[in-house]
């Protein structure tokens, strides 16, 4: 069968060139063997096969059917393009041109189907959404995102489909709409369960989002407890597993296990560094003293929350350092600095509302309970009554609960 083992062979020089595995051609119709039948001349491929896989990779159905027909390198030419496009496009929005960058990927995800790699495609997707998140679109994000899983049905290892749903549930997140989050979450772990790509990373990933939105949705018990896909060195992936931990550790102390919680907490500090992210290494220190307060090491805290400080004026990072602030405010609290408790608790009520407000609405609460410890009750009814509407907006209900709880006690207390 001389035609059908040069289709095969064609079929196999140009998957090579254009860079692409039989898994990344075979996607969601075919299955890997199937193409590895079709390229060693076992298998036809019937007619809409061939449109399939021209497609995929770039040429005319001729190129791979044509008797003698010579194969060119069109497929890698053109997936050259593509993918130096796409640097380029992540380059201009590094460099902080987010609206350029936007028009540029969009242009990617709309180019002609026939000359268009799936993976570029999807990478031009996931990247429009996350830029508009970080622009206070998350409406717009989303919409990207849940139009890139209509278009993806639920099949064996459908890496972009569950790369969709990691992203789609993040952006809610961090848009604050936990339970929203929540539920894109959970059908990610279920889809991930449910195969064997060797997807540990994207594993690892569903279960950070999926903690965090459980977490704030009241509802921690439903993220494994489990260390599935955890790498064995403590130096990889350390972002995802310290979020995993830090929310492990925050549920803890929510559940009266401060010990417990200081032990993961503090680990987990040791184990992260500013090269991680400074959002989430000051988020976790933060958190850490405030934890050190509780068991009533107020020396460790302090000297925890003034290097952190230090840190961030040095590093001169831009984003506020919302949780080494309120560690601060409640340090002076305990220090019986009660002006400069009332200050730090100004400048965090100060801070706009978008994003993760759960987070704000969090530190408020921390802030609010060390006024109340301090004698000062006007302001921390006003801080639990904050905190709670803020909970509230961003679909943290049952921690929306817990404040108003407070709130009502010093009320009581108070009259």
């Amino acid at each position: 069968m001389p035609e059908l083992a040069d289709t095969g062979r064609r079929i196999k020089e140009l998957r090579v060139s254009a860079g692409m595995t039989q898994h990344d051609l075979a996607g969601s119709e075919m299955s890997s063997s199937y193409i590895s039948l079709v390229e060693r001349g076992k298998r036809i491929p019937s007619g809409r096969a061939l449109k399939i896989l021209a497609a995929r990779l770039g040429v005319g159905v001729d190129e791979i059917s044509a008797p003698g027909a010579p194969v060119e390198s069109t497929g890698r030419a053109r997936r050259l393009d593509l993918v130096g496009r796409l640097v380029a496009a992540r380059r201009q929005w590094e460099g902080g041109d987010a609206e350029g960058a936007l028009s540029e990927f969009r242009a990617l995800a709309e180019s002609d189907p026939a000359g268009r790699q799936d993976d570029v495609f999807t990478e031009a997707q996931l990247a429009i959404a996350e830029i508009l998140g970080t622009l206070g679109r998350a409406d717009e994000g989303a919409e990207v995102l849940l139009r890139m899983l209509d278009a993806l049905a639920p099949a064996p290892y459908a890496e972009a489909r569950l790369r969709a749903l990691i992203a789609l549930a993040d952006l809610l997140e961090s848009a604050g709409r936990v339970q929203d989050g929540l539920r894109y979450a959970l059908t990610g772990s279920l889809e991930c369960a449910d195969r064997h790509p060797g997807t540990g990373f994207h594993s690892l990933l569903v279960l950070d989002v999926l903690t965090r939105c459980a977490y704030w949705s009241g509802c921690p018990d439903w993220a494994p407890d489990t260390d599935h896909g955890r790498p064995p060195a403590d130096g990889v992936f350390p972002g995802p597993r310290a979020v995993v931990d830090l929310h492990r550790a925050l549920d803890l102390r929510d559940r009266g296990e401060a010990e417990r919680a200081a032990a993961l907490l503090g680990e987990c500090a040791r184990r992260v560094t500013p090269a991680a992210g400074f959002p989430l290494w000051e988020k976790i220190n933060g958190r850490y003293a405030l934890l050190l307060l509780d068991r009533g090491e107020a020396a460790a805290a302090r000297g925890l929350v003034e290097r952190g400080l230090v840190v961030a004026s040095v590093a001169q990072e831009p984003d506020f350092p919302l949780w080494l602030t309120t560690a601060e405010a409640v340090c002076a609290a305990a220090a019986g600095d009660r002006g400069r408790l009332a200050e730090l608790g100004e400048e965090v009520a100060a801070l706009p509302d978008t994003g993760r407000s759960h987070e704000k609405a969090a530190a408020l609460l921390e802030i609010a309970a060390a006024c109340e410890r301090a004698g000062d009750r006007e302001r921390a009814a006003g801080h639990f009554r904050y905190s709670a509407e803020l909970f509230r907006r961003a679909q943290a209900y049952r921690h929306a609960e817990r404040a108003r709880e407070r709130l009502a006690d010093l009320l009581e207390k108070r009259g």
